[in-house]
């Protein structure tokens, strides 16, 4: 199989982690056919010359893909639908990527140059995992690729993910209205898992030997292995960006589509059990303090405001009760914006009910981009099979 590591970033600047999945790879007699980097900002060339030395380097920049395009022209996709699918309007106005069109960049990519899995990497994990031993946290290399080539080579898994080790997204806190909070941002299960922070502080470990492997529909886009051969079943990724007073935020969940749209086929999504190291924060092992560290909460409010862009479309998506499901997220994210607010001193958390309302109104475009996402990717894979038989 012939398989590429997918990385998007929004500057090239660093050969880590790619470096250590190359080597991981290599120590455990994998080939690399590719390693696709999508980038939209900037890129250090000499890094890539330093990589094409041990790989073949596909790099992609968002509006700025003529080669690919030229393509997608040679196979006969009309103007309107190569727009679609490359066009990055929100990189022009405001310098912002959605996830899911960084994605495709390099679904896309690996679909064109001969790729026959492609495995998601983000710029922040890394080969190995964290496990408990003798009552010390440890981090311990695995057979990434291996792990994944195990179930991606059933006939009928088309997708393998996993989840990560090491600090959860959401650190560790504690405050009356917390339960609202998270019901307001549909992260109900966060809310049990942090209701516990004392025992754990928010650090996941790997479960080591005792593997769990079952079939799923969460699928996390740094850790994930495409089976590019199934192309009928293999929808798009997809998500946008939201303007909150004039701030221009990210949503999440770009990959939250695939697995309600691998749900409908018969083909399976597989959670090999496998979480890489997430070094969520960038200084672990330092326990995350939310109160003393910005850059923390910082994170934290735009995943906030990211979560709550997905919401209606996610709702949407799964065929809810938009109205029932908008009253009840309302109602919590009143109490749960002030409480966080006042448990952080951060005002900005106040804004959260205005952004629901925000994102509910946005829906019907997002859904209309939605459309537009579909129709362009069903018209390429169309025209690939044709061009590619």
């Amino acid at each position: 199989m012939k398989i590429s590591i997918g990385v998007i970033t929004k500057d090239f600047n660093s050969l880590e982690p790619i470096d250590e999945f190359l080597e991981n790879a290599s120590k455990y007699n994998h080939k690399i056919y590719s390693v696709i980097i999508v980038y939209s900002h900037g890129c250090d060339f000499r890094l890539i010359e330093s990589l094409e030395k041990n790989v073949k380097v596909f790099l992609v920049k968002i509006n700025d893909a003529p080669e690919m395009k030229h393509q997608l022209i040679k196979m006969g996709l009309s103007a309107e639908n190569i727009e679609i699918l490359l066009d990055c309007p929100a990189l022009k106005k405001w310098g912002k990527v959605p996830y899911g069109l960084n994605r495709n960049y390099a679904l896309i990519k690996a679909l064109l140059s001969g790729s026959e899995a492609l495995v998601f990497i983000d710029t922040d994990v890394y080969p190995r995992v964290l496990i408990k031993k003798d009552d010390e946290v440890k981090e311990k290399e695995i057979d990434f690729i291996g792990r994944h080539l195990e179930y991606l080579r059933k006939e009928e898994v088309i997708i393998t993910t996993s989840d990560y080790s090491g600090y959860y997204i959401i650190p560790p806190m504690s405050f009356a209205g917390m339960k609202e909070l998270f019901t307001g941002l549909q992260k109900e299960d966060a809310y049990e898992f942090l209701r516990n922070f004392d025992q754990h502080n928010c650090l996941n470990l790997d479960n080591n030997k005792k593997r769990e492997i079952f079939e799923t529909d969460k699928i996390l886009g740094g850790n994930v292995a495409i089976k590019l051969s199934a192309l009928k079943e293999l929808p798009p990724f997809f998500s946008t960006v939201h303007n909150v007073n004039g701030d221009n935020v990210l949503s999440r969940g770009e990959d939250t589509l695939l697995g309600i749209k691998l749900k409908k086929s018969e083909k399976k999504c597989i959670d090999i059990d496998t979480k890489i190291f997430h070094n969520t924060f960038g200084n672990y092992p330092e326990v995350p303090d939310i109160k003393k560290d910005k850059s923390i909460k910082d994170r934290f409010y735009y995943t906030c405001l990211g979560w709550i862009g997905r919401n209606p479309f996610l709702n949407w998506l799964k065929e809810e009760d938009i109205e029932k499901i908008k009253n009840r997220q309302r109602k919590n994210i009143i109490i749960g914006s002030k409480a966080v607010a006042s448990y952080l001193n951060d005002e900005r958390f106040l804004i959260l009910p205005e952004a629901l309302e925000i994102s509910y109104h946005n829906l019907e475009r997002v859904i209309s981009e939605y459309k537009n996402t579909m129709r362009a990717w069903n018209d390429f894979i169309k025209k690939l099979e044709k061009w590619g038989g």
